[in-house]
């Protein structure tokens, strides 16, 4: 039997084509997902809420876009041994009964200590998602969260090791690409998952869920040029 999937993201890695794309294998994302006005991030609705409340529960106040400590994740996830976890429980029972099922928000980097305590680890696969650092800063500005190029790649970079951190200390096998290794050589990438998570997708089901160009990266050079014209307008504001 599959093994459910959780993607594990900073966010801003083109984790909805992932999580469409695994999700032709027929995992369940949800009732309903969160949709954008721009696309769909093909995130369990109510999975966000769980996250948002969860959070809210373990105190943190801060801004998870742009904000990452270990020290208060670690922090939180100890405080979730004063906090009823039924709720949460019976999310985790109805996922079990759709199974295989996928997640996939940013916020779990956050909460994916407090979930472990109520997910069978063993039978879920772990991607790690992240992005090529140029490729990254030039997304986050592009949509106005202005960012130096410096905190782009400290943010991202500590994440992503906070959450191979958190796996290694699990014994949880997973995999980590970037979101360009799925644009540039997709066919290998494709194998790889479906060896990985022993399912059978194919290049039609990812030119069905990703309708721009392959073989190259999303962001092109004048791309970069508006996300620099982007920066140094709102240079005093950004991120450092």
């Amino acid at each position: 039997m599959k093994k459910n999937v959780i993607i594990l993201t900073h966010g801003w890695t083109g984790s909805s084509v992932f999580s469409a794309l695994i999700g032709k294998a027929g995992y369940w994302k949800g009732d309903n997902t969160h949709k954008k006005p721009d696309y769909d991030t093909h995130e369990n609705k109510e999975l966000i809420q769980l996250n948002n409340r969860l959070m809210e529960e373990l105190g943190f106040e801060g801004d998870h876009e742009h904000e990452f400590s270990l020290e208060t994740i670690e922090n939180m996830a100890k405080r979730a041994e004063g906090i009823d976890l039924s709720p949460y429980q019976a999310f985790v029972d109805k996922c079990e009964q759709n199974k295989p099922w996928i997640w996939k928000d940013p916020r779990l980097t956050w909460t994916i200590r407090v979930w472990a305590k109520l997910l069978d680890l063993q039978n879920v696969a772990f991607v790690i998602l992240t992005r090529d650092d140029e490729q990254a800063w030039i997304s986050c500005n592009l949509r106005r969260h202005i960012q130096s190029r410096r905190f782009t790649k400290a943010y991202n970079h500590g994440i992503t090791s906070s959450l191979e951190k958190f796996l290694n200390d699990n014994q949880c096998g997973f995999v980590r690409y970037e979101f360009e290794d799925l644009l540039l050589t997709p066919e290998k990438t494709i194998e790889e998952l479906n060896g990985f998570l022993d399912i059978n997708l194919t290049m039609e089901d990812l030119t069905s869920v990703y309708r721009y160009p392959l073989y190259k990266k999303s962001r092109n050079w004048k791309d970069k040029l508006e996300a620099t014209a982007i920066y140094l307008k709102n240079y005093k504001e950004r991120y450092r």
